[in-house]
């Protein structure tokens, strides 16, 4: 945990397929507008939003949706610090904050300054090839390296922090963070 936290550029963003979550990103729009906050609200996939949100234009993006829709902006977020609050429309919620019900105490919280941001491990995943880097991710949960649907052993080579952990030759890689972990657990029970 670190220091108190007081957003003052919040942008609203909700997974687009699931029109509940959007009219809440609407109500929370309006509830924080009613607080003296302009807070813009649209759909996660929104390029203009996801735009702002890489150009550091706001301190907090509220993700509404279910855990799907926090994954998608972690990996939106993390690149910038941008922290996220999530509001939870789906079923299990195991990566939100509160609940559709409850975020406007959540939000009374943040905005007395009773709330402080929860830093999570995440991985930063390059693929390279012939030595360059190909693409860069962030995975809050985990990474999965493999052939994809062809079922051959891979080369793989695997590095933490620059030195390297070690050689396989496999199906695939999981790299995963606590987060991941605990998302498996709970998967098979």
């Amino acid at each position: 945990m670190t220091d108190k936290f007081v957003p003052t550029r919040i942008v609203i963003t909700a997974h687009p397929k699931l029109p509940e979550a959007m009219r809440e990103a609407a109500l929370i729009s309006e509830y924080l507008k009613g607080k003296g906050i302009d807070a813009p609200h649209g759909s996660l996939n929104d390029e203009d939003l996801r735009r702002q949100v890489r150009k550091g234009e706001f301190d907090l993006l509220t993700a509404v949706g279910g855990d799907g829709t926090m994954l998608r902006a972690a990996h939106l977020c993390a690149p910038c610090g941008v922290p996220i609050l999530g509001v939870n429309q789906g079923r299990l919620g195991f990566l939100f904050q509160t609940e559709s019900q409850k975020w406007q105490d959540m939000i009374d919280s943040l905005l007395k300054g009773e709330a402080w941001i929860e830093n999570r491990m995440m991985l930063r995943v390059e693929h390279l090839r012939g030595g360059e880097t190909i693409s860069t991710w962030y995975a809050l949960n985990d990474a999965v390296v493999s052939r994809g649907q062809f079922v051959r052993p891979v080369h793989l080579s695997a590095s933490v922090d620059g030195l390297k952990l070690a050689s396989y030759v496999a199906d695939g890689l999981i790299a995963s963070t606590p987060t991941g972990s605990t998302a498996y657990a709970l998967a098979v029970g």
